[in-house]
């Protein structure tokens, strides 16, 4: 299935190839500007616009269960910074707006990794043993595999592998391959050079196509890395 999998596997938006972007960031420079002398209007609909994208962003990158919340908090920072932001160069507000959303998504891995560290493993995680992965709880029923549709179980095997990549890896198939950024824009957002935003792309692309490969044939514990990607 290879990285098409992992731009197909929720019902999460993706940015269509192609249209005027030119277009775009000049509607976007008449928003920022006015929202910049007070507008909140005008910051309510650039938010109304990128809302969506940087939901996405914050789901592939952290998970599901504090992407609403982290999404408003990367609103409320930009709005905080938006007096800062100039247009200049090759600068677009959506750049701006990303590194601001792949920034504080890093920083809330790291927090997990933090709180993960002190607490240590989590009573609920599943535990491996020389038998397979045992759970410590007890399984919900209405949950089970044979009442779930195979398509949220390619959700979930999908979700988990892409959590098992670096922060950095994460952002990089999720920029390009989800948000269907360009390098060059890829890059921009994730403030690192051209060749290095490909090869971290290329290195990610490799890592979730081995990893979707002993997902089907058996061979990778969707369970198992779950409970690791989780304690960081």
């Amino acid at each position: 299935m290879g990285t098409n999998a992992f731009v197909d596997s929720e019902d999460l938006p993706v940015k269509a190839k192609g249209g005027n972007q030119a277009v775009g960031d000049r509607a976007d420079q008449a928003l920022v500007e006015a929202a910049q002398e007070g507008s909140a209007e005008a910051f309510g609909v650039l938010a109304e616009r990128y809302h969506s994208s940087v939901y996405g962003i914050v789901y592939r990158m952290c998970g599901a269960g504090e992407a609403a919340d982290l999404t408003q908090e990367i609103f409320l920072r930009a709005l905080r910074a938006l007096r800062k932001f100039q247009f200049h160069g090759e600068a677009s507000f959506r750049t701006w707006l990303y590194r601001i959303a792949v920034n504080a998504c890093i920083n809330e891995l790291r927090r997990r990794k933090r709180r993960a560290d002190v607490e240590g493993p989590s009573l609920d995680e599943d535990v491996p043993t020389d038998d397979g992965v045992v759970s410590r709880s007890v399984p919900d029923e209405t949950q089970s595999p044979h009442v779930l549709a195979e398509r949220a179980e390619v959700q979930r095997a999908v979700h988990v592998i892409v959590a098992t990549l670096t922060p950095k890896h994460r952002a990089a198939l999720t920029l390009v391959d989800l948000q269907q950024l360009d390098y060059e824009e890829a890059a921009q957002a994730l403030e690192c050079p051209l060749g290095t935003l490909k090869s971290r792309l290329a290195r990610a692309r490799r890592q979730f196509a081995e990893k979707w490969r002993q997902y089907e044939e058996g061979t990778f514990s969707i369970q198992a890395a779950r409970g690791q990607s989780e304690g960081g």
